[in-house]
């Protein structure tokens, strides 16, 4: 018990390259998440127009069912506390990238307007959420844990 709470407070006793440190392995998740939300919507805008206020709204409903079906998924599995502990190099954060690039490759324009603001949603959080936890997986495969 002692170690361990030596280990925390050296990591914490950085100044402010200490203070950056912990604020970005915070965020490091749900920061790469908005970076995919935000860059899928860009790439609907661009691919399917403007959207009215009920593609926007069927936009946040593929996102969030995504998020939730997901979740049912891992739900035997859902940490006790939530941010859950996850490996340092979650903070070099690309999965947004592969999100996007999912949602370039996608033809939503053959989908239409609220189907193709749907998917796009639904794809992009459905591929950065598996990129990560497939990323988690290797890495606990290869230190054994």
């Amino acid at each position: 018990m002692g170690t361990e709470r030596a280990d925390t407070d050296a990591k914490t006793d950085g100044g402010l390259a200490g203070a950056v440190g912990r604020v970005t392995s915070i965020l490091a998740i749900p920061y790469g998440y908005t970076v995919t939300l935000g860059a899928a919507a860009l790439l609907a805008v661009a691919r399917l127009g403007a959207p009215s206020e009920m593609e926007a709204l069927c936009f946040v409903v593929g996102a969030v069912l995504g998020f939730i079906l997901l979740a049912a998924i891992g739900r035997p599995y859902l940490a006790a506390e939530i941010p859950m502990r996850v490996p340092w190099l979650v903070v070099f954060n690309l999965f947004p990238i592969v999100a996007a690039l999912a949602v370039i490759a996608f033809p939503a324009h053959l989908l239409g307007g609220k189907l193709g603001y749907f998917a796009i949603s639904l794809l992009a959080t459905t591929v950065y959420v598996l990129c990560l936890a497939l990323f988690i997986r290797i890495r606990d495969r290869v230190s054994g844990g």
